[in-house]
């Protein structure tokens, strides 16, 4: 059969084998500065400690890896650039690492700064530091994110979305459940926040307790949260959110809220008497 008769699906089968059989990974270990070539990929180049197999790659200190790499684990500590795609069931990465294409893994986990002009395409997925993604974020369990995330898209987590900083989200956030706590700084989700339950809260209260007696207590410039509709087939409960409706079973418009729309819910609602509604809440029927 000619390629020209192929289905997508088969051309992806037999450009995956085709990709197996030329790209080889030499097992090799780098001391100082180094670069390994890959058949068909491009070279891998470290300066500090590395070592690269089939398997596994992992650099301490600075490195460059080539795009298009696929294995099972891979951990970079230190300065790290990738010149294209890179897939990986493990995908740890801290220090500095910048990213040109997409990202696919089973977990990956970033602390420091990450810059990813792509997407992430992950089961489970966790961030700390400053983390700015080009695309959608695609995450099939949990995703967690604390200190600054920025995503040029939507965001998906099947089951859990859980922010702890500030976070600028062009898109929507689809989630089983969203979470967040909210920094000094302004957050938005610009598309808006579809959850099986949501959850916004401020920043807690700082301060040294000895003995259970408060010495020192402050609280910091509060943060906010931005964004347009809010919709849970379950509870919401929100603070310092402006937002321009809010739909829910349960719903709780807490401290400092402000709602530009109406407030609609099934079961029940409680306002609190900072929060600012432009209507009256509304008991909807069940759908």
């Amino acid at each position: 059969m000619s390629s020209s008769n192929l289905s997508g699906e088969e051309k992806f089968e037999q450009y995956e084998k085709k990709l197996a059989e030329t790209v080889a990974i030499p097992t090799t270990r780098i001391s100082g500065s180094g670069k390994v070539h890959i058949k068909g990929i491009g070279e891998v180049a470290v300066a500090g400690a590395g070592y690269i197999s089939p398997e596994e790659i992992k650099i301490s200190g600075s490195g460059r890896l080539p795009g298009g790499l696929k294995v099972k684990k891979i951990s970079c500590a230190g300065s790290i650039g990738v010149e294209g795609n890179i897939e990986a069931e493990d995908l740890s990465l801290s220090g500095s690492t910048s990213i040109a294409g997409n990202v696919k893994a089973v977990k990956l986990a970033a602390a420091g700064s990450l810059s990813i002009n792509g997407g992430i395409n992950a089961n489970f997925a966790e961030f700390a530091g400053s983390c700015k993604i080009g695309s959608k974020v695609e995450v099939d369990d949990v995703l967690r994110a604390s200190g600054f995330l920025k995503v040029s898209g939507d965001v998906t987590a099947r089951n859990l979305a859980d922010f702890h900083g500030a976070f600028d989200i062009d898109g929507r956030v689809s989630t089983g459940r969203f979470e967040a706590k909210l920094s000094r700084n302004v957050s938005h989700v610009k598309g808006g926040i579809k959850a099986g339950n949501v959850t916004v809260k401020k920043r807690g209260r700082e301060g040294i307790v000895i003995f259970g007696i408060s010495l020192l207590t402050w609280f910091s410039r509060e943060g906010r949260l931005h964004t347009t509709n809010i919709e849970s087939e379950g509870s919401v409960y929100l603070e310092r959110v402006t937002c321009d409706s809010v739909l829910g079973r349960s719903v709780s418009i807490g401290e400092d809220c402000t709602v530009k729309g109406e407030v609609r819910y099934w079961d029940a609602v409680t306002v609190h008497s900072t929060a600012k509604l432009a209507f009256s809440p509304k008991k909807v029927c069940e759908k």
